[in-house]
């Protein structure tokens, strides 16, 4: 199984050390996940640093949370991953991160404003905002899906941030956009007077 899937776990461990580089990601939060097959996908261990991520580690996973291979315990967030899988076919690649200043807008119940840097209609695209629910329930897993049918940038309140691509390049690119966005808004904010378009 790890010969069947290793391009994809070594692309999906370069995309989690990418994460860590850009300060996307601390500590062992965050989870990151990309699919296998039509009904399976490979996701990120529960507890392990994204830096130190090995591509024997990974999980794989069938989209009704039956493990079938890998050490250790799955992500907690992997009805989430499956949950968008499963509602978007056409999705190949799943990141959740808790990146400071995009969480910091979710903490809040926001989104990013779509009126004041053009990067945000132009390239991100449309911004949903999932409802609290507790890590790891099913409740955000719905959530998240309900979200998920019209937007590849899905905050989650007081939680974190999800992105979604046709793959892991996709959807790191998407995280990376979100979160410099994110602090150039909040570094406008701070200077005052945000000219709107």
């Amino acid at each position: 199984m790890e010969q069947e899937y290793r391009e994809l776990r070594e692309k999906l461990c370069e995309t989690a050390r990418l994460l860590y580089e850009r300060g996307l990601v601390s500590g062992t939060d965050g989870n990151i996940s990309v699919r296998a097959s039509e009904d399976a996908m490979l996701i990120t261990p529960s507890g392990v640093s994204k830096r130190e991520l090995e591509p024997a580690s990974l999980i794989v996973q069938k989209l009704d949370g039956t493990i079938v291979s890998g050490r250790g315990k799955s992500s907690r967030e992997a009805k989430l991953h499956a949950a968008i899988y499963r509602i978007r076919t056409e999705i190949g690649a799943v990141v959740h991160t808790h990146p400071a200043a995009a969480t910091a807008f979710a903490m809040c119940g926001q989104t990013l404003p779509d009126n004041c840097l053009v990067e945000v209609p132009a390239v991100i695209g449309k911004i949903a905002l999932a409802g609290y629910a507790p890590a790891g329930s099913g409740k955000l897993a719905e959530n998240v899906r309900m979200a998920a049918v019209d937007s590849d940038v899905i905050f989650m309140q007081n939680h974190g941030v999800v992105t979604c691509g046709k793959d892991l390049t996709a959807a790191f690119n998407k995280m990376e956009m979100v979160e410099n966005a994110a602090r150039t808004i909040c570094y406008a904010k701070l200077l005052g007077g945000i000219r709107e378009f």
